[in-house]
Formats: structure tokens, C-alpha cells, sequence
């Protein structure tokens, strides 16, 4: 690869394709869109490097050739302007292809195409910041997605040395990346680094946005969840206590945001062993979800159902576990392993009650699900023969215990064969 040593070439090919590109991509005509992107990226590389362009593979084997060369051409020089604005052309057409990739469902070429847009951008000698924030933010993004959180940690530092190159140290768009590296260090079990980040984030915030904004709100729940981690259980309910006033000031005491600030407090509350407190705060959590006509969330049902249980509310607890059975059995089906062991649960609240009759049905349906799950000879299967066993003998029921504990017998023979 070799640098064109001629004026370059204000061809109209270029941005005509790159218009075309566009005009498709906006009307989803994707292949084609991406098929104009990349005729447009070969001409401007050729433009620049003098030498044909087969496509992305060529341009990447040459690339770093093209670079040494490049170095070596002074800021002085007429043309250095112009190359570098053509560079920036090739990045751009380079992150458009990637969005079309993205689009058609090809995630890691897409990935890959933005990543060569982000070198292009680090070689022009006139660096655009902004542009180069833009693009290592978008691969943080995916890398944090797919859970390649020391590369993800990589790219958002190249993208915030950028933006603070452009913006300064206290912008809100600086706060926001900010965030999102402690968010990768908490996932990373970095929780100073996470907390020392949170709270940089949190200033910035409060002096941009005012104190009581949704941005700060959303940090200091972020700083609340890393006091948690860390066994700081107090100072996170206070900091949930902050957040909750902010969201209930700003969207009223019904919001969903609301709801989940409750949830957060009522799992710290449960760590502490404060179960009157935790349900007071999973009972309003339940109450706004049914003035919102909305599902409600399995855990925080399980939560409840559990809490009632070991305050001995078992009345409220039979009727949590029932709710919570018809739930699952309408994400997951009948055969659900999770649907048996809510009834043994439900069997439990109705043993407490002395309703010891009335458990047998649901221990019978546990046994099934988990016979059909795991087979006849599991541990759990075993388990469920022992509480149905159990129950038959407090109800008097000696033919079935008997019959129960001869299943039981059987298999645990069948097993030392």
C-alpha cells in the first residue's frame, strides 16, 4: 500500500455511494445499503492509497504498512489536512457498514468493522475526539454486552480520555461514561474502584443536573448496590432512602422505578433479618404492580411468600404460593421443576395450618413433575416419597404410607444393584 502522491481526487463517486448507502439503509434495504457502503469505503481507499482496494480483508493486511507511511509525512505538508479529512471519510463509511452489519443480524462482523473504523480514526493526524469517543463507546458497549468486560474496560477509557479531551472534565456525557466504567468494574468484583468512580460520576451529576435528577437518582443507586456488596448495609439503605424520595418526588409513590428502589430495600432488610420491615416494603411493591395491571415479578412474590411463612402468616403465604405456582406453570408449563418445588411450599402452608389433608394433592403433583424432570430414581424424587410419607402417617393414612414407603424401599435397592 502506497500513499498517492498526486493531489487527491475530489471524486463524486465517493460521497454519491455514501448518499445511496443512507437513503437505503434508512428505507431497510440493508444488503444494498451494505453493499454501497463498501463500494463507497474501496474508492475512497483507493483514492487515498493509489492503489486498488479489493475490499475490508485487503485493506486491513496493508493497513499498518499504511500507517508507517503516513508517520512519515510532516503536519507541515500542503496535503496532510486533506488526507486526514479523507481518513475521517473512511472511518465514518467504515461505521455506517457496521451499523448495516448490525442490522442484518451480524454482530461480530459489525463488531470488527467498527473496531477498523476506530484505528482509521487513531491514525489521522488530525484526530477527531469526538469521533473517536463515539466509536470506542459503541465497541464498549457490545464487548460489555457479550460479557468481555476487560475489553469493554479497555475501549470506555479510550472513550473518556477522548471526550475529556473535547469537553473537559464535568460534562454530563463525561458522568455517563464515567458510570458505565464502574459499572464494569462492580461486574468485575472491582468494588473501590466501582465506588470511587460512582461517586466521581455522582458529583458531576449533581453540579450538571441538580440534586434531585433522575441521572443522580440512578448513581446513587448504583453506589447503594456496591455498599451491599461490600457489607455496608446501613449506608446503602440510606442511599436507597435518597433514591426513593428522588422517584417518588419526580414520578409520584406508583412508579415503576419506585417499585424497584422497594425491592432493593427489602432484600437488605431480609439480609438484616428485619422480615416486618422487608414485607411492608414487597406488600407496596405488590400494591403498584396491581394498580398498573402489570405481572408481577417471581422473586418478589417468592420473597413475600417466604417472609409470611417465617412470621407464620401461612394464610398469606398459601395464597402467595398458589399465585405463584399459576405464574410459572404460565412461563415455564405444568412439568416445570420449579412448579414442584413451589408445591411442596404450598403443601407446607397448609401442613402448618393442620390441614395436613389438603397437602397431599400438591406433594402427589411435585412427585409427578419431578418423576417426569429427573426420573424415577433421583434424590428429589426420594425426598417427595418422604413428605408424602410423612403426611400419610399424620393423617392416619396407613395403607398409603406403607405403599409410599415401599416405592421408596424399591428404588433405593434399584439403585445399590
Amino acid at each position: 500500500m502506497r500513499l498517492y502522491g498526486e493531489k487527491i481526487d475530489k471524486s463524486t463517486t465517493f460521497p454519491t455511494l455514501s448518499h445511496l448507502g443512507h437513503a437505503l439503509y434508512k428505507n431497510n434495504e440493508l444488503h444494498k445499503a451494505a453493499d454501497a457502503y463498501l463500494e463507497s469505503f474501496k474508492i475512497q481507499v483507493s483514492i487515498i492509497t493509489g492503489d486498488d482496494c479489493e475490499g475490508l480483508a485487503d485493506f486491513s493486511n496493508g493497513f499498518e504498512t499504511f500507517k508507517e507511511q503516513l508517520k512519515s509525512i510532516s503536519k507541515d505538508d500542503d496535503e496532510i489536512v486533506t488526507m486526514s479529512e479523507a481518513l475521517g471519510s473512511i472511518a465514518s463509511i467504515l461505521r455506517y457498514l457496521g451499523l448495516a452489519y448490525h442490522a442484518l443480524g451480524n454482530p461480530e462482523f459489525a463488531l470488527n468493522v467498527n473496531k477498523l473504523s476506530l484505528s482509521v480514526r487513531l491514525c489521522q493526524p488530525f484526530r477527531e475526539d469526538s469521533a473517536i469517543a463515539l466509536m470506542a463507546e459503541t465497541i464498549a458497549m457490545f464487548e460489555f454486552k457479550q460479557n468481555n468486560l476487560n475489553s469493554a474496560l479497555e475501549y470506555f477509557n479510550q472513550a473518556l480520555e477522548a471526550k475529556k479531551r473535547v469537553q473537559g472534565e464535568s460534562t454530563i456525557d463525561v458522568a455517563r461514561t464515567v458510570n458505565n466504567l464502574a459499572n464494569i468494574h462492580f461486574s468485575l468484583g472491582n468494588h473501590d474502584d466501582a465506588m470511587q468512580l460512582y461517586e466521581e460520576a455522582l458529583e458531576i451529576k449533581k453540579h450538571c443536573l441538580g440534586e434531585d435528577s433522575d441521572d443522580v437518582a440512578n448513581t446513587m443507586n448504583n453506589i447503594a448496590h456496591v455498599m451491599v456488596a461490600a457489607g455496608k448495609d446501613q449506608d446503602a439503605l440510606h442511599a436507597y432512602h435518597v433514591v426513593l424520595k428522588i422517584r417518588q418526588d419526580k414520578y409520584g409513590k406508583n412508579h415503576d422505578s419506585v417499585a424497584s428502589t422497594l425491592v432493593s430495600m427489602s432484600d437488605v432488610y431480609i439480609k438484616l433479618g428485619k422480615l416486618e420491615i422487608a414485607m411492608t416494603y414487597l406488600e407496596q411493591v405488590m400494591r403498584i404492580k396491581n394498580l398498573q395491571n402489570e405481572s408481577h415479578d417471581e422473586r418478589v412474590m417468592e420473597n413475600l411468600a417466604s417472609i409470611y411463612g417465617k412470621l407464620g402468616e401461612w394464610q398469606k403465604a398459601e395464597s402467595a404460593f398458589k399465585d405463584i405456582i399459576n405464574l410459572k406453570r404460565a412461563s415455564y408449563g405444568a412439568d416445570c421443576i420449579d412448579v414442584a418445588k413451589t408445591l411442596d411450599l404450598l403443601a407446607v402452608s397448609y401442613i402448618e395450618q393442620d390441614r395436613c389433608d389438603e397437602s397431599i394433592n400438591h406433594l402427589q403433583e411435585a412427585l409427578r413433575i419431578r418423576k417426569v424432570c429427573l426420573g424415577e430414581e433421583h434424590d428429589e424424587v426420594l425426598a417427595s416419597l418422604n413428605k408424602l410419607a410423612f403426611v400419610y402417617k399424620s393423617c392416619s393414612m396407613t395403607d398409603k404410607m406403607l405403599e409410599v414407603k415401599a416405592e421408596f424401599d424399591h428404588i433405593q435397592v434399584s439403585r445399590k444393584r
